[in-house]
């Protein structure tokens, strides 16, 4: 168990079940306590009867003994900032992300700081047509997407997406695009994919 989080220089793996299903979360924290690095006292060696569980976790080389459970997990719609909070408050490092009931991913709180640090001051629009404006001067910018490409709507300060793109990671794109303008009050992604000729909606 140690040498694949070495080889893979991680600190987490989630564990699955035969079909797939996420059962539990193995990580550094669960392997400190090895009867073989000396950290297990003489009462959870000798003193089975004491804590049994402690004696497992210090003893076992499965990983289903080890391992932490039941595991904390967040959907993938989820805002960063709750994530952060989750974690603070779980005291954990890493969760995994969920598409109902599909793990698609594992959020760490390197992922954060790097969402942080990689977080400038966006551009400060007020008004329906300041934000308007601002969206497509973003998606045209940072997207290099053709103007007209997208048409941008305020509708009730919410700001609406719609035409066509060529994938599912531009149409993602798009989106994070515009919610990074300050003052949208969020966004409806109507954005249709075309490709291979045909276009569906997403």
């Amino acid at each position: 168990m140690p040498r694949v989080l070495l080889e893979n220089q991680i600190s987490g793996l989630p564990v699955c079940d035969d079909r797939g299903r996420l059962v539990g979360m193995l990580s550094e924290g669960d392997l400190l306590r090895r009867a073989e690095l000396g950290l297990v006292s003489r009462r959870d060696i000798a003193g089975v009867r004491a804590k049994p569980e402690a004696f497992i976790k210090g003893h076992s080389w499965r990983v289903g003994d080890v391992m932490t459970q039941p595991v904390v997990t967040v959907d993938e719609d989820m805002p960063v900032g709750r994530v952060a909070e989750l974690m603070a408050a779980k005291g954990i490092k890493r969760i995994p992300v969920m598409r109902a009931e599909e793990m698609v991913g594992i959020i760490s709180r390197s992922d954060i700081l790097r969402a942080v640090t990689a977080s400038l001051p966006d551009v400060i629009a007020n008004g329906d047509e300041a934000v308007r404006r601002a969206v497509l001067a973003r998606l045209c910018s940072d997207l290099g997407l053709e103007k007209g490409a997208i048409d941008v709507t305020i509708e009730n300060g919410t700001v609406s997406l719609s035409g066509q793109v060529e994938s599912e990671a531009l149409r993602e794109a798009a989106r994070v695009a515009a919610e990074t303008i300050s003052g949208a009050g969020g966004v409806r992604n109507r954005l249709r994919i075309v490709a291979n000729g045909g276009a569906s909606d997403g």
